[in-house]
């Protein structure tokens, strides 16, 4: 069987033209049994390079509520601008009128005769030199689903904090997948996990803002080093980038996210 593009067969044709439902189930969700962000945001960028007819080059998402398992995820997407190499557009995914995340993207693709990265992978064992990344849940999500390796961060909450900001892991592309900016907005996702490991005990969950993924160029590879450097977190709010590279150092797309985070509940309030 050849690989596919992630979402390409849950993801289907809405009955009005330019509108897209993806059934959402546990794979689709985070441990915390909510949509994780960056399916949301690779649901529509599927559904906007689908309409569009273009590649992706920048896609940003708004997270306004919530969606759980069973619930119907319907993207309408819009073609704001189409010019002879780039096209402007954007998707309003919502759950029956409950909006649930807003979309900006732009599409195209553009040959010139130069070009260049000036960012560098951080030095990485090979994946499998790596220990296992230790899940924290134990029911079936998006992270579950993959295979991970940590290189950089904390596995046990009493471990000190990273404070250079910067984590990293290997997450393994499933077989039956290809990479491309659908499955790349997930691994961009992992904003929230380094505000974590970057200021140590005494933060509660890490929630996204927003997600932005900017494609530099996707190519095959069996690992991809996720690497989240986190610039500050100050009143309850981290920003920080993601760069996604290949098996053999080949920048594939960046991410960027802000993410709010909260004071662990006291065993009252939980009550």
């Amino acid at each position: 069987m050849s690989p596919r593009s992630y979402l390409s067969q849950e993801l289907v044709r809405g009955d009005r033209p330019g509108t897209w439902v993806l059934p959402l189930t546990e794979d689709e969700c985070s441990g915390a049994g909510r949509l994780f962000g960056g399916t949301g945001l690779g649901a529509a960028a599927r559904a906007l390079e689908l309409d569009a007819g273009r590649p992706l080059v920048w896609a940003t998402g708004q997270f306004i509520s919530h969606a759980l398992p069973g619930e119907l995820l319907t993207f309408e997407v819009e073609m704001l601008a189409e010019g002879r190499a780039t096209t402007q557009a954007r998707a309003r995914g919502h759950v029956d009128g409950r909006d649930v995340i807003a979309v900006v993207a732009t599409l195209g693709r553009r040959d010139v005769e130069r070009s260049g990265v000036w960012v560098e992978p951080p030095d990485a064992p090979p994946p499998m030199d790596c220990p296992p990344f230790p899940s924290r849940s134990a029911t079936r999500s998006v992270s579950a689903n993959l295979e991970r390796r940590l290189i950089r961060g904390r596995t046990e909450a009493h471990e000190p904090a990273m404070d250079d900001g910067q984590v990293a892991m290997w997450v393994r592309v499933p077989d039956h997948l290809v990479v491309d900016p659908a499955f790349l907005a997930v691994l961009g996702d992992y904003v929230p996990w380094g505000g974590r490991d970057a200021v140590g005990g005494g933060l509660g969950g890490g929630q996204s803002l927003d997600n932005t993924l900017r494609v530099v160029d996707p190519v095959d590879t069996d690992w991809i080093l996720v690497d989240v450097r986190i610039s500050s977190l100050v009143h309850g709010y981290a920003h920080g980038t993601v760069h996604l590279w290949s098996e053999d150092g080949h920048l594939l797309a960046t991410a960027s996210q802000t993410c709010q985070f909260r004071n662990p509940r006291s065993s009252q309030e939980q009550s």
